[in-house]
């Protein structure tokens, strides 16, 4: 009997273990990634509806034929309203300063500044020279 009872106890603790085992081990960290991402909306929104400029840093994109600035935060992409800002920084991280229209769903950018070299890495172009600002 005694046992038995060892063994039922035993397989008990292993499948409550491997039930464990089964949970997603970062809830908090899924659920903190989302509020910053919720945050990072709500400070563009209202800086959108002042009508001041802001500070972005993310990659500018060729998507459609349209030049994009797609931002790190939330992962949104704007159309940028002025191109030539933006002109030969394509595939590029950069951090810019720029207006943001919640209606149109595009910023106009008054300043731009390339990342430093070491966070270009995951998506650089390959074959090119860096560029000398």
């Amino acid at each position: 009997m005694k046992r038995l009872l060892t063994l039922l106890f035993a397989f008990l603790v292993t499948a409550s273990l491997s039930l464990a085992a089964q949970e997603p081990a970062n809830k908090d960290q899924a659920s903190s990634s989302d509020k910053k991402v919720q945050k990072a909306e709500n400070k563009e929104a209202k800086t959108a509806a002042k009508g001041k400029d802001m500070s972005l840093t993310g990659w500018v994109r060729d998507q459609g034929g349209k030049t994009v600035f797609e931002n790190d935060k939330d992962k949104q992409t704007w159309e940028i309203a002025n191109p030539e800002a933006v002109k030969g920084h394509e595939g590029h991280h950069v951090k810019v300063r720029a207006k943001l229209d919640e209606s149109s769903h595009s910023l106009t950018v008054d300043k731009l500044s390339m990342m430093k070299k070491s966070k270009q890495a995951g998506e650089e172009q390959k074959g090119e020279e860096p560029k000398k600002y």
